[in-house]
């Protein structure tokens, strides 16, 4: 298995790729969160792509709809112990 700043290396440069701009990264002792935000123009076949690509690479992934409409698509790895 990938060690986690690879997991999340790669999260951050397919969202990058996908999206067309780089996502927020978040790191803390626990874990690397990556967060982006989804254009609406997105195809649904890009997203389902984001999706299965985010179930094998990422510990968590979700999707929030911020209350200005915003869409934002996350993902999660954790930090293993030594």
């Amino acid at each position: 298995m990938s060690s986690p700043k690879t997991q999340a290396t790669a999260i951050a440069s397919m969202l990058t790729v996908a999206l067309g701009a780089a996502p927020n990264e978040d790191e803390s002792h626990e874990r690397v969160r990556i967060e982006a935000v989804i254009p609406a123009s997105l195809s649904e076949a890009v997203q389902l792509d984001l999706i299965h690509f985010l179930f094998r690479t990422a510990d968590r992934f979700g999707h929030s709809l911020q209350r200005d409409g915003t869409s934002v698509l996350w993902a999660e790895v954790d930090h293993r112990g030594p």
